[in-house]
């Protein structure tokens, strides 16, 4: 790092401010009115160039200070022009063929053929699957358990029995369990993608799929045009296999014989390939900060061109065949990693530094940033959008604006390799901190020494595993690539010991203040850091010793407060409450109180970290059962983080899949079988999971419970239909004032079932209830009347898209006179008795 930062150059920024802003704006607009400002925009540069040739005009609005509008209005017309001329604006590839976009505004079903441009991703799903009679889809927010997501190309779309060509980009799923015909129609044997595990989906990128898909549009802004369902088996023509899927094949192969976590994380440090991580091994770098290891990153890229460039001087090269020998290998890698969209930002980013470098300006990497931002903008203008291009662009600049004059005054009481780490650590880590209070308020305190103590391990694994990466293309290499692999998976493998371990540590994630309020806090922070160190980073700038001092200690209390938030050091005692609605997104959590420390936990969400901070927050220590409704990944698939940091006592569940055996009322103590596969693979192995029926009771502490559903020897035809159906009694020990409190808690069981469970005379009156199935329509009213609650509570995520939770469903918890309480709205919530009223209160630090 240079000795002395210098003078930065920001005139920059105000061209990317306005490229941003007009690609944020242009996307959103039709491709008419972006054209309008594309032309308007030109204009405006013309006339502009022609007034600054001629001295007259601008020239003096320049001098004036008006330089700050007129670069804003030139990266706003950059990308303006750029807009119009990829008929970017709004949904313009939605709009290249009109009855496309009429099928899709209808939602109808069609026979759609796609390429995969990505690898599929598994996630929770709702809607039904199978032929969709009269192209009438099922009924909203029908579940259908695990689905694959990727996105794709659409190429051609079905109209009135003729293939009409279609040039549009679309997310595309299915699911987990939909069988695959291979090799084209009526060529090949199935190929189940119900044998496929969360590792490695039945197709990949470049495959093309033929089938019945349920078209619906997407929000304003999305860099897709639609979304396909597909509703029948795809034909699959596999896409042919080239040397660069080669050599990721045969590099990850080779990475599979590794130690620990070797075979998990270099594959990702390496190419940006995170398929073998497991949520337990996510879960822990991201709570350790290194979660930005495993994804191809800026400094990725720098550990590339710094090792060309050694090379290149070795040599002794110059200078310009040194860069064309950088720029070279850039494009190599991104071409071998795959040049998805944060992988060529990354690159742009090191090209630009490199030319800057070239140029004589390798001081102002600032500058180099702005342009670059301009460039990526006007190039894919749906960046401005995605939370991972502003994660990139805030460290880049955190590191350019901060970090070196940060490393100058670090330098002063640390060794050089020390307080360069540190510096960039820091920066980086004060810059995001803003952007990711947007859509978290989690913070990893010990971001700073974990990125630390990996720092010699990674470039090890980066620049040894890139070059096995590499070296995969040349026959007869296996053994020095089997060598290099080995030299990049050891380090990679004590990183992710090195994760574990700091993500074991007490307060590893700590919660920042939540909102506007905490993002205005963050950036006050990294404003007041930047601020202190550029005052104390050339020596003799600061008069008066005192004043030394205290800006010393200034800058310290600021760097402590980005490492460790005040929260950690004062403590916060969890809230008083009985009742727990966890914000875990599109899913349920609920947490029932059974005494200090202790409670009983029905169902964890989708993914483990949200269920995990809620219960910290809560304060739970020991869960006395653990009661799995039904075996959705929307309700199971936070399971491990019920387990982090905690002892569970008792794991009770149901499924719809017959039991062992084939006895669907067995009750022996087992880990699930068949039917419980799903859930097998997400419980520790010392852990005994039972199935649970109508009629079992039981207690803890002052909560008594009883299974209402399902009935012993009557299999559900569904999964939702298996949920269980209990209800509690919260304080009938007697040890509560009053009587006892009393909760439902109906899983996802939809109408039909409700109705049978109904006329079984079972007492289903409650206080609370939670809402079944997130409030979708299939789950019904008849429960609400029965049970006559005081308050409803629908776990259900943000701006889903699936209608949850529907009209009539809340307008009859309105008739019914309940409190509605609902985590896309109002985040997490508890709730406790005060004599016979109910007394709700928001769960700070809980995510919502």
């Amino acid at each position: 790092m240079e000795a002395d930062p210098g003078v930065v150059d920001l005139r920059g920024v105000w061209a990317a401010a306005g490229a941003w802003g007009s690609a944020a704006l242009m996307v959103r607009i039709p491709t008419a009115q972006a054209a309008l400002g594309a032309v308007a925009g030109c204009l405006l540069l013309a006339l502009m160039a022609w007034n600054l040739r001629s001295g007259r005009g601008l020239v003096a609005w320049w001098q004036r200070g008006w330089a700050p509008v007129a670069l804003a209005a030139a990266g706003a017309a950059v990308v303006a022009a750029s807009v119009a001329i990829q008929g970017a604006g709004g949904q313009g590839s939605a709009g290249a063929e009109p009855r496309w976009a009429a099928m899709v505004e209808a939602r109808e079903t069609a026979r759609v053929r796609i390429v995969l441009t990505g690898e599929p991703e598994t996630r929770p799903a709702p809607g039904g699957y199978g032929p969709v009679p009269h192209g009438n889809g099922p009924a909203a927010g029908e579940s259908r358990g695990v689905e694959w997501v990727a996105e794709g190309q659409l190429q051609a779309v079905a109209v009135s029995g003729a293939w009409v060509s279609v040039r549009s980009r679309v997310t595309v799923s299915w699911p987990e369990s939909l069988d695959t015909d291979a090799g084209g129609a009526g060529q090949g044997a199935g190929v189940d993608a119900g044998d496929a595990t969360a590792e490695e989906a039945a197709v990949g990128r470049g495959d093309t799929l033929e089938a019945l898909g349920r078209l619906s549009p997407v929000a304003a802004g999305r860099r897709e045009a639609a979304w396909v369902g597909l509703r029948s088996p795809p034909t699959v023509v596999p896409a042919a296999e080239g040397a660069v899927d080669r050599a990721r094949e045969d590099f990850a192969q080779a990475a599979r014989r590794l130690p620990g976590d070797g075979p998990a994380l270099l594959p990702g440090m390496v190419m940006g390939d995170r398929r073998g991580q497991d949520a337990d091994l996510e879960a822990a770098m991201t709570r350790a900060g290194l979660a930005h290891l495993t994804a191809v990153s800026g400094a990725n890229c720098a550990l590339v061109l710094g090792t060309v460039l050694g090379a290149g001087r070795a040599c002794r090269l110059g200078r310009t065949a040194t860069l064309l020998l950088c720029l070279a290998a850039l494009a190599g890698f991104v071409a071998v990693v795959h040049p998805e969209p944060s992988v060529v930002r990354a690159a742009a980013m090191g090209a630009v530094s490199a030319v800057a470098v070239y140029a004589g300006r390798g001081r102002q990497a600032f500058a180099a940033l702005c342009a670059c931002v301009v460039g990526l903008l006007a190039w894919d203008p749906w960046y401005a959008g995605e939370a991972a291009f502003r994660l990139s662009v805030a460290a880049t600049a955190g590191i350019a604006l901060l970090g070196r004059p940060l490393a100058v005054v670090l330098h002063r009481v640390l060794p050089g390799w020390l307080a360069d780490g540190t510096a960039i650590t820091v920066s980086a880590q004060a810059f995001c901190l803003p952007v990711l209070l947007t859509f978290t308020t989690d913070v990893a305190a010990y971001a700073v020494p974990a990125n630390l103590a990996v720092a010699p391990l990674v470039p090890v694994a980066t620049i040894a595993g890139t070059a096995a990466l590499g070296l995969a293309f040349l026959p007869g290499a296996g053994a020095l690539t089997t060598a290099l692999v080995w030299v990049a998976g050891l380090p990679a493998a004590l990183v992710g010991g090195v994760g574990r371990w700091f993500a074991s540590l007490p307060h590893a994630h700590l919660s920042w203040a939540e909102g506007p309020a905490g993002t205005a806090a963050a950036v006050l922070v990294a404003a007041a850091l930047l601020a202190a160190v550029w005052m104390a980073r050339a020596p003799g700038g600061i008069p008066e010793r005192r004043t030394a001092a205290l800006l010393a200690a200034f800058a310290a209390a600021v760097t402590a407060g980005i490492l460790v938030p005040a929260t950690a050091l004062v403590g916060r005692d969890p809230p008083d409450w009985e009742v727990a609605l966890c914000d875990v997104g599109q899913g349920d959590a609920l947490a029932l109180r059974t005494g200090h420390g202790h409670a009983i936990v029905i169902d964890t969400g989708p993914d483990p970290e949200p269920v995990r901070t809620c219960l910290d927050v809560l304060g739970v220590e020991v869960v006395d059962v653990l009661m799995l409704t039904h075996l959705h990944a929307d309700h199971i698939g936070g399971t491990e983080g019920v387990f982090t940091g905690r002892e569970v006592q008792q794991v009770l569940y149901s499924t719809a899949a017959a039991a062992p055996g084939g006895t669907p009322d067995a009750r022996t103590e087992d880990r699930p079988g068949v039917e419980g596969a799903e859930l097998s693979g997400r419980l520790p192995a010392t852990v005994q999971a039972r199935r649970a029926f109508a009629g079992e009771r039981g207690s803890a502490g002052p909560v008594q419970w009883e299974v209402l559903w399902p009935l012993a020897g009557a299999p559900a035809p569904t999964e939702n239909d298996a949920s269980l159906v209990v209800r509690y009694r919260i304080g009938a020990d007697g040890t509560a004032a009053g009587r006892p409190l009393t909760l439902l808690a109906p899983g996802d069981i939809e109408e039909a079932a409700m109705d049978e469970l109904l006329r079984t005379g079972a007492d289903l009156r409650a206080d609370i209830l939670k809402v079944s199935h997130h409030g979708a329509r299939n789950g019904g009213t008849a429960v609400i009347g029965a049970a006559d609650p005081r308050a409803a509570l629908v776990g259900v995520g943000a701006g889903n898209r699936y209608g949850h939770p529907a009209p009539e469903t809340l307008a009859a918890l309105e008739a019914a006179g309940a409190a509605v309480f609902r985590t896309d709205t109002g985040g997490a919530v508890v709730l406790r008795r005060e004599g016979n009223a109910l007394v709700t209160a928001r769960l700070e630090g809980a995510g919502g």
